[in-house]
């Protein structure tokens, strides 16, 4: 199997006071790649929900060069690194319009059954062992992030904006409250490097969420929890 390559323009709407794509924009593009390079090779979003089942995001890792300027084209290659029996990953490259590289990802994602929200054997189905594609990438896996116990927190109530069309939270949805718990001049500095984002476990419509953060000069860890206290989300932000 080949990669695939998709092309994006930063939009208005996707930059910050710096003029710079957002984390949360980039995430999104990156994530659009993996279901539209899905969809194109026959286990797209679309295909999935015919037999009631959907791809949910386990793992994600992003590593930020450098953050695309506002109207600036750019290009995302992705690509299927491995299947194993719960969990496959999907690997991205970002380029500009020069060919250099301005970032890298990596995902990690199960198959559940909309119904039982258990998750399903991947191996029983050839069609995705079939697209693997064995390519060296220079970035380590999505890390495990371990418990958090900081002093700040938020609280924040999902809402429709929040839904999607698995009927829980968004997936950058977590990374747009975590980030609003920092000071504007840390996340404008220029100086993003990589973000580890662990998601554990679903959030729905109404839940009264608790977010927690702990601080350092260059790291920033996250933690957000459903109402009976089980841990949905945890994150860890680097800087350069």
């Amino acid at each position: 199997m080949e990669c695939g390559y998709y092309d994006f323009q930063v939009q208005p709407r996707e930059v910050d006071l710096t003029k710079r794509a957002t984390l949360i924009a980039l995430g999104d593009h990156i994530l659009h790649t993996a279901g539209e390079d899905a969809d194109r090779n026959g286990f797209g979003i679309r295909t999935l929900h015919e037999h009631n089942i959907a791809w949910v995001l386990s793992r994600f890792a992003i590593e930020i060069d450098r953050q695309p300027d506002e109207y600036e084209k750019y290009r995302i290659q992705t690509w299927v690194a491995e299947v194993s029996r719960v969990m496959t990953t999907r690997n991205f490259i970002l380029r500009d319009m020069n060919n250099r590289e301005i970032g890298r990802a990596s995902s990690q994602w199960a198959i559940i059954d909309m119904q039982s929200r258990q998750a399903l054997d991947l191996r029983s189905n050839v069609q995705y062992t079939d697209v693997v594609v064995p390519l060296e990438f220079p970035m380590q896996r999505p890390a495990r992030i371990g418990a958090v116990h900081g002093d700040r927190t938020g609280e924040h109530t999902v809402r429709y904006s929040d839904i999607d069309f698995n009927q829980h939270a968004n997936s950058m949805k977590y990374v747009e409250w975590m980030t609003d718990l920092l000071p504007l001049e840390k996340m404008t500095s220029g100086h993003l490097a990589r973000i580890d984002i662990n998601y554990i476990h679903e959030t729905r419509y109404g839940d009264v969420l608790t977010l927690a953060v702990e601080e350092s000069d260059t790291v920033a860890r996250f933690e957000v929890r459903r109402p009976d206290e089980t841990v949905a989300c945890r994150a860890m932000i680097q800087w350069k």
